[in-house]
């Protein structure tokens, strides 16, 4: 408990001084400072030593073979799990490399070579649809680089994909069966491109992330430093993942994995302990040789066969560049598929007699690193010990924590503050509370699931592939979860009722009536995530470009705004309202979305209020491809699929924005499902319908080809908009 010569007052002018002094290090320390990281750490580390000492020493009954003295310890243990994780991410945020130097020299370097070393592009496939492969398989074939082949590996077996691969010019290989899942796959891969093409070095890609054209000559010169094994980038998405989608903050927050990716994978490469995360890297071929070819012993490849690298002296390097665009999981039920995958993966990995903790040849720091890994995965329990905290104390009068409220504000609250500001100042601004809690909190109960099932039996159980390309066009709710949340907030509403607000159990009432509320504020949330909102269809997707250019119709060069793209249709702003006024629906326009890229769209809308119009493509001209001029709507669609996802713009934050999101929230809490997506569900159906496979599409009906596209003067002379 709480000293008693201490009152609230002065506990709560405690709390004000120390959040004062958080709030004044996230102001005054830069971020990108080591120096300044390590002196805000060491802040926060004292501030959860005191808040540790206190838990030990105060809040504890005696101990006793009774619930009121055995549930407050078992809920302390795994509080001890979580300020373990979190010291030990403070003190590997001290360190943080960039590479961005190292990527220049490797594109001097290659640029200098008479024949750049050759490169074998792998594409690991299963049951992905076209429509998400032609992204991937396309986008490798624009990589700027003069030495590669792309090898699509399919261990779905499909002859359509056969065809697909002979048409665009890209090699094609299956095995018998799927032994080993993706490790299985890319070894019999190397096994039988070892026979062709040798490449010394291996790029993996997933069938839904696509590669920028800087990929390899942004890494590939980097191996002359012969230590490096393997070069990993991180992954970048161009659609929101379930939590900013279902809470409508998709430009407002950022995804769950952006932290991982760009703060803490440099700062475990700072150590020496970045790992792979199975697609968008590069490693050398004789450095797979070494290790016996890619581990297919565990359902997370990636991360162990960064530690058999390691495990042989070789490092593993991040480059934190956006060089691939992917998928993130469409559905909730995806997202936690993936996620239960990566925990029995690691689960399994460190179980292994050659793996980091049972094996030879690795560092301390590295044993450290991995056991950093395995700890987030056990602090998923903790959060349903949140929930469940404030119900035991209603309904038993179990209290997980004795704690009055001067002890509140002279340890706790100062704790939880540090923590959310730190997070939200070494991450850059993409840490944002709520939104971040709640991202774990929705997989929580799955999670938990799996890491016990993966203790009692951690070999043996299949591969999930993670569902990419569902159909999202409806409303859908994710049962299960979603009636534990609401179970949640019922029972610690009466519970409320049941004790602290309409009877006593001791005094403690205070802090176990905001506990609750706090819980249910949570739960809400999560509910909401779990039912789930409807999603346009891919290829509907309007990427934002922002660009300023020029279209040319009817003999005249205007300027104007290209606002978005997407594979079939772009939106204009018309700065040249004379221009503008003279446009008529039908009328062809041509642009350049991108450099050495001309499109001819046919105006089918127009908006007088801003001077937009909307153009259907129905022409292209792809000026680093001999100027031919492609109309039929296959070559325009494999065109437009290229340039887009091989130079894809920035489509989701980079940071946290957090009025933007509690807008998006108050917006999502108070509105209907069919009044938030309005037409989308309709809209969504039927392009579906319309689309129906990629070799069935049509154009729509106004589009003639009788209309003559990008003849505008000389054939080898750029056209007025493109200068």
């Amino acid at each position: 408990m709480s000293p008693e010569v201490v009152t609230l007052s002065d506990s709560m002018l405690f709390a004000a001084l120390a959040i004062a002094l958080i709030l004044g290090c996230s102001w005054l320390l830069d971020s990108r400072r080591g120096v300044d990281r390590i002196i805000f750490g060491s802040i926060l580390i004292v501030m959860l030593s005191n808040y540790l000492y206190f838990r030990l020493t105060k809040t504890l009954p005696d101990f006793e073979w009774s619930a009121y003295a055995i549930w407050p310890r078992i809920y302390l243990s795994f509080e001890l799990v979580v300020i373990f994780y979190t010291v030990l991410s403070i003190v590997f945020f001290f360190r943080r490399t960039d590479h961005h130097g190292a990527a220049d020299a490797s594109e001097a370097l290659l640029a200098r070579l008479a024949r750049q070393p050759a490169v074998d592009i792998f594409i690991c496939t299963y049951n992905e649809e076209l429509s998400i492969l032609e992204r991937t398989i396309l986008a490798a074939k624009a990589i700027d680089y003069s030495n590669f082949t792309v090898w699509v590996l399919d261990d779905g077996r499909r002859d359509w994909l056969e065809d697909y691969c002979a048409e665009v010019g890209v090699r094609y290989l299956r095995r018998a069966d799927n032994a080993g899942a993706k490790g299985g796959n890319i070894n019999n891969a190397i096994r039988q491109t070892a026979k062709e093409t040798n490449a010394p070095f291996i790029l993996i890609l997933d069938a839904d992330f696509a590669p920028q054209r800087a990929l390899l000559n942004r890494t590939v010169g980097q191996f002359i430093n012969t230590d490096i094994g393997l070069i990993q980038t991180p992954q970048f998405y161009y659609n929101a993942d379930p939590v900013q989608h279902n809470l409508l903050a998709s430009k407002a927050w950022v995804d769950d994995q952006r932290i991982f990716f760009d703060v803490m994978q440099p700062s475990k490469d700072g150590w020496g302990a970045a790992f792979c995360v199975g697609t968008s890297c590069v490693v050398r071929r004789d450095a797979l040789a070494m290790i016996g070819g890619m581990p297919q012993e565990t359902v997370t490849e990636d991360i162990h066969l960064t530690y058999r690298l390691l495990q042989k002296g070789l490092k593993t390097r991040w480059l934190n560049e956006r060089l691939s665009v992917g998928l993130s999981a469409e559905s909730l039920s995806g997202y936690i598929t993936q996620r239960c995958r990566w925990c029995l993966g690691t689960i399994q990995v460190a179980l292994l007699r050659d793996g980091p903790f049972l094996g030879k040849g690795f560092t301390f720091v590295q044993r450290m690193h991995y056991f950093h890994g395995l700890l987030f995965w056990f602090c998923r329990p903790f959060i349903l010990l949140l929930m469940a905290a404030p119900l035991l104390y209603y309904f038993l009068g179990l209290p997980a924590i004795r704690m009055e409220p001067e002890a509140f504000f002279l340890y706790a609250l100062p704790m939880v503050a540090g923590m959310w500001a730190f997070h939200a100042w070494v991450s850059g601004g993409r840490s944002l509370p709520l939104f971040t809690e709640v991202s774990q909190m929705v997989s929580a109960v799955p999670i938990t699931i799996a890491l016990f099932h993966a203790l009692l039996h951690p070999f043996g159980r299949p591969f999930k592939v993670t569902a990419k390309g569902e159909d999202r066009g409806r409303v859908e709710i994710i049962y299960p979860i979603a009636g534990t949340f609401l179970c949640v907030i019922v029972l610690t509403f009466v519970g409320m009722l049941n004790g602290p607000l309409l009877g006593t159990y001791n005094d403690l009432d205070g802090f176990s009536v905001a506990w609750g509320m706090v819980v249910m504020v949570y739960a809400f949330v999560s509910l909401l995530v779990c039912i789930e909102l409807p999603r346009e269809a891919l290829d509907d997707i309007q990427f934002p470009l922002d660009r300023q250019g020029h279209v040319a119709s009817r003999g005249r060069s205007s300027a104007c705004t290209l606002d978005t793209i997407s594979i079939h249709k772009a939106r204009i702003t018309m700065q040249d309202e004379a221009a503008f006024a003279e446009m008529r629906l039908g009328d062809i326009l041509i642009f350049t979305p991108f450099a050495d890229f001309d499109v001819a769209g046919q105006v089918a809308a127009m908006d007088r209020a801003r001077s937009g119009v909307s153009v259907s493509i129905v022409g292209i001209r792809d000026r680093r491809d001999a100027w031919e001029i492609k109309k039929t709507p296959e070559e325009v669609r494999q065109k437009m699929v290229q340039r887009i996802f091989s130079e894809m713009p920035e489509v989701m934050p980079r940071r946290a924005y957090p009025l933007a999101a509690g807008r998006g929230l108050w917006k999502r809490m108070f509105a209907r499902p069919s009044v938030l997506v309005g037409d989308l569900e309709q809209h969504t159906v039927t392009a579906r319908t319309q689309q129906g496979s990629r070799r069935s599409y049509r154009p729509p009906p106004f589009i003639t080809r009788r209309t003559p596209l990008l003849q505008i003067g000389n054939r080898n002379v750029a056209p007025p908009l493109a200068e």
